[in-house]
């Protein structure tokens, strides 16, 4: 089996809304205390402004259709 590269590597995992809404609530503390370059990378920052970015839409959607407003 032929070694994949970093950017050809990805993996899928499932989490209920109760995890997404801890995991959002960490990524919101991790911007708000990060350090700032060149004691971080920028790209982390980035990073972490998306994945924020992302958990806020999946509560979102979980909210609206489900009709939890917590």
């Amino acid at each position: 089996m032929e070694p994949l590269s970093e950017e050809d590597w990805s993996c899928e995992f499932r989490m209920d809304i109760t995890g997404t809404r801890l995991l959002y609530s960490h990524v919101c503390y991790a911007i708000e205390t990060w350090p700032g370059s060149p004691r971080r990378p920028t790209e982390e920052q980035v990073y972490l402004l998306d994945l924020r970015t992302k958990l806020f839409t999946m509560i979102i959607d979980y909210n609206y259709n489900y009709g939890s407003i917590e």
